[in-house]
């Protein structure tokens, strides 16, 4: 590998993974350092025509040396192997819409993002083929039509609710899932993990070398050139610390360890944290607060393909609060399903209600000496707090889907309800979020630091704000569009 194209790539969930394809499609070689080991993520999932009917994975579980300075249930998953979290992903692809920037827009100045649709869109059209999307071909105002490999239809009996929610400001439209539609057997315990899907094929084609047990602890800031010149990890086995010179670094470790290690990150220009110019590093942490529904039904209704009740339209809606119903799909499902007699119905449904909070500079995530993770690395204080508002909508939305149920005539009734605590939809984003301005982000339109052009972070943590969408595929396509132009400029002698 020639050190001076070298980019080290920090992370392999999805957003890391498709930094590193992208990269490799433009011809640089890769570095990819992973905190786990080769073979810490051994799962098996075998699909048939997208109904997952075996599945074995390991448990997740919460990190150490966290102190939870606001809500005290708090909860900060994670898994320290290869792909992270997408061991555990539901595998659910909606781009982000229009509507999500235009949202945005009108809530001011400090929550416009640097990008837009328009800009990703062409981006989106190049990742998706990696997901194997299963997914309607139809276009919609909150759901855009992706470049899906097999199209879905939601059965005849969703049709009452999708016209009836046209009329109340939602669509209902199937939810796009990747390798939804796919026969297959992945030795990972979803049937996407990015390191399985993405990394082994483009490692066995060379040009990209994978460290693994390599903890990042910080970038190396280089006075002289206003650059990063080497990443500093920990070995996992011997405990040591080594320095790997680098061109540039792509940061994809997620919404809580991206800003850890810029935090860690100190030097006589940046004292609390590269590229922390305005105190935001760490702040404008935002989640997706989540209810989960079981409603029990007087007449079966279909559960595959998955229905997505979407947010209200924006004149329906205060700014940067939206929330959705997201069916529950699976074999446990059909199976429990059928030993009551029912084939592809059930006489009950199941949704995860995901809503927004509006991103807050009262949210962060912090360094705290006081405590120590398992490895030994530096502890967090963890402050976040779900706002109000954001469970009153969660509230409403419920109670808007049984209206819509009740309105098609399936007499609904509801049997469990319960708002989870903050983090158990693990979707944390926006503590390195993109902004035109310094004053309210830490990177440029093109996922860099404003203070030095060769670093990229690119992960939910790059978020302006935090639609009630599944974050995955735009973390994947914002990563995806700063990689490649992070290649050409390092090609053509720009950077």
């Amino acid at each position: 590998m020639k050190v001076d194209n070298r980019v080290i790539v920090v992370g392999s969930g999805p957003a890391g993974a498709a930094a590193a394809v992208f990269l490799r499609r433009a011809g640089v070689e890769v570095l990819l350092l992973e905190a786990g080991s080769e073979w810490s993520s051994l799962g098996l999932t075998v699909r048939i025509r997208g109904l997952t009917v075996a599945k074995t994975r390991g448990e997740l579980s919460e990190r150490t040396g966290v102190a939870r300075t606001a809500e005290p249930t708090a909860v900060l998953n994670e898994d320290l192997s290869p792909g992270g979290l997408s061991n555990f992903w539901s595998c659910a692809v909606p781009r982000f819409s229009r509507e999500d920037f235009a949202d945005a827009e009108r809530a001011g100045e400090a929550y416009v993002w640097p990008v837009g649709y328009d800009d990703l869109a062409p981006w989106y059209e190049r990742v998706e083929p990696l997901l194997h999307i299963a997914g309607s071909r139809a276009d919609d105002v909150q759901v855009p039509r992706g470049n899906v490999r097999h199209g879905w239809e939601l059965t005849e009996d969703w049709q009452s609710v999708v016209g009836d929610a046209r009329r109340t400001g939602r669509t209902v439209v199937p939810m796009p899932y990747a390798y939804g539609a796919d026969t297959s057997l992945t030795l990972s315990g979803t049937a996407f993990n990015s390191f399985v899907r993405l990394i082994k094929p483009e490692r066995r084609a060379g040009g990209l070398t994978v460290r693994f047990g390599a903890r990042v602890q910080r970038l190396e800031w280089e006075p002289s050139t206003r650059r990063v010149r080497g990443v500093t990890f920990r070995d996992g086995q011997s405990g040591r610390e080594e320095t790997i010179p680098c061109r540039a670094v792509v940061l994809a470790g997620g919404a809580i360890n991206s800003p850890q290690v810029l935090l860690q990150s100190t030097s006589a220009d940046f004292p609390a944290g590269l590229g922390n110019t305005d105190g935001v590093l760490g702040c404008y942490l935002h989640d997706h607060p989540v209810g989960k529904a079981v409603i029990d039904l007087e007449t079966p209704l279909s559960f595959f393909p998955p229905a997505y009740i979407t947010r209200l339209d924006l004149d329906r809606s205060a700014p940067l609060y939206g929330a959705a119903g997201m069916q529950w799909s699976g074999s446990p499902i059909a199976a429990r399903a059928l030993l009551q007699g029912y084939r592809g119905r059930a006489p009950w449904a199941g949704f995860s209600v995901f809503g927004t909070m509006v991103p807050s500079k009262d949210n962060w995530i912090a360094l705290d000496a006081r405590e120590r993770s398992a490895d030994g690395t530096p502890g967090i204080a963890l402050h976040i707090r779900h706002p109000a508002e954001a469970i009153r909508l969660l509230d409403d939305t419920r109670d808007q889907i049984m209206a819509l149920l009740s309105r098609a005539g399936f007499q609904p009734k509801m049997r469990v309800w319960k708002v989870e605590a903050p983090g158990m939809s693990n979707h944390y984003g926006g503590t390195v979020r993109m902004h035109a301005s310094p004053k309210f982000g830490m990177l440029n339109g093109w996922g860099r630091l404003h203070v030095a052009s060769n670093v990229v972070v690119a992960d939910s943590s790059a978020f302006t704000t935090g639609p009630e969408k599944n974050p995955v595929l735009t973390a994947m396509t914002l990563a995806a569009r700063a990689s490649d132009r992070l290649a050409q400029e390092l090609k053509s002698g720009d950077l």
